[in-house]
């Protein structure tokens, strides 16, 4: 709709200029959006107020013009006025929002699907949690945030790509080794030392045991023993990771291992090439980048006195292959402790002649879990905290993933249990499943009472003429262009605010009329407009990754 009206707009501003009416002038950037107050319209747009400056003449001035000369030849608008110091307000036509009703239960499950993305090769990296430890809650909001947003571009005609790194080489692999190595030294000898900067919690010791059944320990030597719990502890962790994702909805093209660019050599490859565009030199024994030409703080280490490569390096190494697979665009979903690691990896990319915003970093902030009025404590530090599995199991898969995805992911989230298990409407989740539920629900009785739907709406829907009814296919308008705009600013919270309006108004027109009554051609027009409710809802619920339910 939004699109149509912005047509009907261009081709009347290309009019007004041909005739005269206008200066002419490039058609300036403007916007259609829903106005906060129905009684405004359904639509309007602020061209009058982008056009004032060039023309030198008044926003109502001009607005007048633009509506006495509206190129509508499908008579789309109703009515036109103007609002304040120079909005257009529109009023559709009624047999408009009819017509997309009819358009929406035809598509079904592909309404709101489009082609923008136009098979654009999109990688999007996310969760990518070290396999030295159960994923957080930090890693589920960054799991649902990133499966989401593929869902999303999917959706929008982007070919897209899930990506995992796995960090399982360095210093974090070896002192995973040494932790379970020592849980296990400790059975018989509590006294043993633990790494001062080990890894703590209850899972190294289960690790411990576990491995300890499976492997003869005893006759390895120290450092024998600690590079083959390295591993043995790296694989069941990432093998635990990749469950509770599974478990969670979320699924990857590729697992990139970092060792793979050691082992490679695609890291020594990256740095040579760096070399030769003379962003390399050499001070204090070690081999440094110049990322301070392209806007960071400081030139960074790419490979230590001692010779080994930085994680810097393999970071860059690990970029240059994602550019070198062809991808056009790379989105990153990061931890907010990764703050100020954009800059540098971003300028070491420009040092390497790639544009900066070809690499799009979303920094995902911390989750709070409350549970009876109290916050619930975590250190990682201690090991005391809660895993995405733990929380997954108390309250499920779509309340986890619905919160998450509740709030835009540059703030943090306070995650309330006790809420999430409520079946009324305080509980976001259940508010929009339920809505979806009632209408199944509604299909029933109506199909108890013998009332059905004919294959085409024909008049049927002119019975829905309260201003309830057109507001809610007004909104349901309102969802492609959404979609669209959540492919282009990677806002997926948006997609639950919508959903929870949606239900809502829904919910009260429910709870103000009767949709099965005595009256068989309004009780079907309310079931064709209850049937579009139900699309959008599952559509809507499906690109977040959540269920809907048919029975609650």
């Amino acid at each position: 709709m939004k699109k149509k009206l912005a047509k009907i707009l261009k081709d009347t501003l290309d009019l007004c200029f041909r005739k005269g009416f206008l200066k002419q002038m490039p058609i300036p950037e403007f916007v259609v959006e829903v106005p906060n107050n129905p009684d405004h319209g359904h639509f309007a747009t602020n061209v009058p107020m982008t056009l004032a400056g060039e023309q030198k003449s008044s926003p109502r001035n001009i607005a007048e013009i633009i509506i006495r000369h509206l190129v509508d030849h499908d008579h789309f608008i109703l009515k036109a006025g103007i609002g304040g110091t120079g909005f257009i307000n529109f009023f559709i036509a009624p047999g408009q929002w009819y017509d997309l009703l009819s358009h929406i239960i035809n598509l079904r499950d592909d309404y709101g699907r489009s082609s923008i993305g136009r098979g654009e090769k999109i990688m999007v990296e996310f969760v990518s949690a070290n396999p030295t430890g159960p994923l957080h809650l930090g890693h589920g909001r960054g799991a649902a945030l990133g499966d989401t947003l593929c869902r999303v571009l999917d959706f929008s005609g982007y070919d897209v790509k899930r990506e995992f790194y796995i960090n399982d080489a360095g210093h974090q692999i070896k002192m995973l080794g040494e932790s379970i190595y020592s849980r296990w030294k400790q059975f018989p000898d509590p006294s043993y030392p633990f790494p001062l900067d080990g890894y703590q919690g209850d899972y190294i010791q289960e690790l411990a045991v576990e491995i300890a059944k499976e492997t003869q320990l005893e006759s390895l030597a120290p450092h024998e023993a600690i590079d083959l719990l390295s591993e043995l502890g790296k694989d069941k962790i990432l093998k635990e990771i990749k469950e509770d994702l599974a478990n969670f909805g979320v699924t990857f093209d590729l697992w990139y291992k970092e060792s793979d660019l050691y082992s490679s050599g695609k890291i020594d490859r990256a740095i040579k090439l760096i070399e030769k565009r003379g962003m390399l030199f050499e001070k204090d024994g070690a081999s440094w980048i110049r990322t301070s030409l392209f806007g960071d703080d400081k030139d960074r280490v790419v490979r230590k006195k001692d010779g080994e490569f930085t994680y810097f390096a393999s970071d860059i190494s690990y970029h240059l292959d994602k550019w070198k697979r062809g991808f056009k665009r790379v989105i990153n979903i990061w931890g907010a402790d990764h703050h100020g690691y954009i800059t540098r990896v971003k300028a070491a990319l420009e040092a390497e002649g790639i544009q900066q915003d070809w690499l799009e970093v979303l920094l995902i902030q911390l989750v709070k879990l409350w549970e009876r009025g109290a916050e619930v404590r975590m250190s990682k530090r201690s090991g005391r905290y809660v895993t995405l599995k733990e929380l997954v199991d108390q309250v499920g898969v779509d309340a986890v993933r619905f919160v998450f995805l509740s709030k835009d992911h540059t703030s943090p989230l306070d995650f309330h249990i006790d809420l999430v298990k409520r079946k009324d409407s305080e509980n976001p989740v259940y508010y929009v499943q339920y809505a979806h539920a009632r209408v199944c629900s509604v299909f029933k009785k109506a199909a108890r009472e013998n009332i059905h739907l004919p294959e085409e709406p024909d008049s049927i829907l002119l019975r829905l003429v309260l201003d309830e009814e057109i507001d809610l296919i007004r909104k349901m308008a309102e969802f492609p262009s959404l979609i669209e705009e959540i492919a282009g600013d990677l806002g997926p919270h948006r997609l639950t605010y919508y959903l929870t309006e949606l239900a809502g108004s829904f919910h009260r027109y429910y709870n103000r009329h009767r949709i099965v009554s005595d009256d068989r051609t309004l009780s079907q027009a309310r079931l064709f407009l209850s049937l579009g409710i139900k699309i959008l809802i599952k559509n809507g619920l499906s690109l977040l990754g959540v269920s809907a339910p048919e029975v609650m």
